[in-house]
Formats: structure tokens, sequence, C-alpha cells
């Protein structure tokens, strides 16, 4: 598999990888979405996007049969309701039931920021190239299309993972907080032919990878009780 595609694969696929299993009751979401912020009472983490970001919608739902997925997605769009700008915000655990799963990002970049370990992977990716069945990024467009939004033609993404349950910053444990923060592309004036070659990243990459990521950890806050 070429870089490339592990990049669009890690940021837009599923990130509990594992067999499916046996379905699970997924209760109601649990966070509560007050204006810009959102609290989630389980892990007594209060996340905020800037005040420029529209609220859309969240969901609830058992990933794969493995975890306990519940996404809240903001955006920034324009008056024809085109995504701009992309704010995800995940809380994810593997069920009890998969007592020997656990997440492993330790192939991603380790960053620090909110105070934490940050495991942090980005890339450019056409929003139409075809999703898994059920993944969480399936669950994401159908959140953009029930209120009216329409992606981009290609996006520029951020994947930033706390593993909750991970003091030691390993990279490894059972419960995580991820953010995913894209841009539209064509605002930047690139395509992706522009910044890949052979399907993978090229020079022009690098320099918009690095103002890219700053960005993205900008348009988040993270509080702890």
């Amino acid at each position: 598999m070429t870089r490339s595609a592990m990049i669009t694969m890690a940021i837009l696929s599923v990130s509990a990888v594992a067999s499916p299993g046996a379905a699970e009751t997924v209760a109601a979401p649990a966070a509560v979405v007050k204006g810009h912020n959102v609290v989630h009472p389980g892990s007594g983490l209060t996340v905020t996007v800037p005040k420029s970001a529209t609220y859309v919608g969240s969901d609830r739902f058992d990933l794969y049969g493995v975890a306990d997925a519940e996404i809240e997605v903001f955006v920034e769009a324009g008056a024809d309701k085109r995504v701009k700008k992309l704010y995800w915000i995940q809380f994810e655990s593997y069920w009890p039931s998969r007592p020997e799963l656990k997440y492993n990002y330790s192939d991603n970049r380790r960053e620090q920021h909110w105070g934490t370990t940050v495991w942090v992977s980005a890339g450019p990716s056409a929003t139409s190239k075809p999703t898994r069945a059920g993944s969480d990024t399936e669950h994401v467009r159908a959140i953009l299309k029930r209120a009216g939004y329409t992606p981009p033609e290609a996006q520029m993404n951020v994947r930033m993972v706390q593993i909750l349950d991970d003091p030691q910053g390993t990279g490894h444990g059972r419960h995580e907080l991820m953010f995913i923060y894209g841009e539209d592309l064509a605002t930047t004036g690139k395509t992706l032919a522009d910044l890949t070659t052979n399907g993978e990243p090229n020079a022009n990459w690098a320099p918009m990878e690095k103002a890219l990521v700053e960005r993205a950890v900008e348009a988040f806050s993270v509080q702890r009780k």
C-alpha cells in the first residue's frame, strides 16, 4: 500500500480495526452540545470549537461490533452549504465484551497538545472516495447529508487522537478522543494532482501540512474537570 493510501485510510476509515463481533446495544448520545462546547460527562471533557462553526448533528453507533462510537459534527460553509471547514469530534471505546482489543497509534506522529500526548496524521484526499459500509466516515457523511451540507470535491484533513487511558503516552489503550479537522482544498488554489506524484505526497504537500496541523490544533480546545 502506498503512503498516500495509508494516510487516506487512517483519516477517512474506521479508527477501530478488528473483526466484527455481535451487535451491542447502543445508548443515546452522551455528549451535550451547548453552543460551541461539547460536554462529555463520561470522560469529564469539554471540547470547544470556533464560534464561526455551525453545529450540524451527532450520532452514536456500534462500530463494526467492536466499539461504541459517538460523533459530533460542526462545519463552516458558504451560502450554498458546501463545506469549507469540518470539525469532527469522536468519543470511542472498545466494548467491554472485547477486552482483548486495544488501539495502536504508535505509527502516527507523536505531538503534545492541550496538555497531553496527541497522535497526528494528515493528508489530502477526494471526498468522493468510497468508504467502508458502517464506518465512522459513512456516519459523518450521513450527518452532513441530513443537514443539507455538501462536502468539497477534495479536502485536506488532520486527524488528532488522544488515548484517554494512556497516561504514559504509549499510543495504546481502549478509550480515545479523536478530532478530524478538514478544509476545502480548493481554497488553496491547489489540486490533488499538485500535491501528489504517483499517488504519493510530493514536495508541495510538506509546507502545507505543517500550517494545516497548526490550524487544526487552534481549532479545538479541551478542558478537563
